[in-house]
């Protein structure tokens, strides 16, 4: 450059030199957080990662990184503003490859899974970085720390047998389900069920679902730890018998619990309740093992109630209208537990007790009138009492 002095003559001036010494700066910067302190086992957090450029110049070719750490699992997107831009979506780590222009940002989302193995806390640091000079490096790093939290698990557990009435001297079968809807996954809870004094004979078997853990099989009361993934369950089928002598209703109570906070523990106890209906298939015989008698002579009938269950008939009643023709007296005994009155004479109406499997017998010694003719037709019955059905009172 030249200048011209007062006198016409010219001379050369200083110029600044500005193409040499000016740099090219950008101010990167990145944010990280994801809204809450603390984390629980199992659960799942959503993690904003934001990195912007507030320089003068445009920044191509910055990186984003990001190392998830081990105790979450993560999927992401990213979308870019004011001219930045970057992958659009990914899973695992982040190191990604973005532009930066001046003024322009990009905003990763992570979606992550909390092991729930997890304890402690979990740190995770975002960074973004480039060639071009930043004279604010201090926030090019962002770290957001929680604390993981107490497991939480919603155990619950149900309980049925598929039935609302139940036979005595039959067997039943319980489906019981343990399961846990998380978030946490529970090691060594507990499953149990005392079976009621009218139920015996009991044998479960058992098989997990979605990771669920228990024993294969067993006897009696079930008192079972095993172990429930969020999202697992187990599941025990327990049969057994009811007494023939049950009466009333049939109440059967299933537990699951664990060490492991529940905010639902409304749903850890299941019970099914079954209305009694006994039934016994009484029958009867009598003979007097002849075809003929004679007038003014003497006949021995036998008599034989039983019952081949399944429930116990306590209550029954045996009756036996003597003909006219007849005088007699009787003596009863018992068998596999029936029971009757020792001995009478005259018509039978006795009260008896008949188990499934008993019986009770008569014997009745008989005088035929002198003046009886025709035919000798005597019969005996057997019925049930105390709500006791008969299939088949043919």
């Amino acid at each position: 450059a030249v200048t011209v002095d007062i006198d016409g003559d010219p001379r050369p001036v200083a110029t600044p030199d500005i193409g040499a010494d000016e740099l090219v700066q950008a101010d990167l910067s990145v944010t990280k957080t994801d809204g809450v302190g603390s984390v629980t086992p199992g659960g799942s957090t959503t993690y904003t990662v934001v990195a912007s450029n507030a320089g003068a110049h445009n920044v191509t070719g910055a990186t984003v990184a990001d190392t998830i750490p081990a105790f979450l699992t993560c999927n992401w997107t990213c979308s870019g503003t004011l001219g930045g831009t970057c992958t659009a979506a990914g899973s695992g780590n982040i190191n990604d490859t973005v532009n930066l222009p001046a003024g322009g940002s990009v905003t990763y989302t992570l979606v992550c899974s909390v092991s729930g193995a997890a304890t402690g806390s979990i740190a995770n640091t975002a960074t973004v970085s480039s060639a071009t000079a930043d004279p604010n490096a201090a926030n090019n790093s962002a770290t957001d720390t929680d604390t993981v939290g107490a497991p939480t698990a919603d155990l619950s557990i149900t309980k049925t047998d598929g039935a609302t009435t139940e036979i005595p001297g039959t067997s039943v079968t319980y489906t019981i389900t343990a399961s846990n809807a998380g978030p946490s996954g529970v090691t060594g809870a507990t499953v149990a069920d005392t079976f009621p004094a009218s139920i015996s004979g009991v044998t479960w078997t058992c098989v997990g679902a979605g990771g669920g853990t228990c024993t294969a099989a067993g006897s009696g009361n079930i008192s079972d730890t095993v172990n429930l993934p969020a999202g697992g369950s187990v599941t025990f089928t327990a049969v057994g018998n009811i007494s023939a002598s049950a009466t009333g209703s049939l109440s059967n109570t299933a537990t699951v619990s664990s060490s492991v906070t529940d905010p639902n523990s409304g749903n850890n106890s299941a019970t099914d309740t079954d209305t009694l209906t006994p039934q016994a298939n009484l029958g009867i015989t009598k003979t007097d093992g002849v075809t003929t008698v004679t007038a003014g002579g003497s006949t021995t009938y036998t008599i034989t109630a039983s019952n081949v269950g399944p429930s116990n008939a306590p209550g029954s009643t045996v009756a036996d209208t003597f003909p006219a023709v007849l005088t007699g007296t009787w003596t009863c005994v018992g068998a596999g537990g029936g029971t009757c009155t020792a001995a009478g004479s005259g018509n039978i109406n006795d009260t008896v007790n008949l188990p499934a499997g008993g019986s009770v017998t008569y014997t009745v010694s008989a005088s035929i009138s002198a003046s009886a003719t025709g035919s000798l037709s005597n019969t005996a019955t057997v019925a049930t009492g105390g709500g006791v059905t008969d299939p088949t009172p043919g």
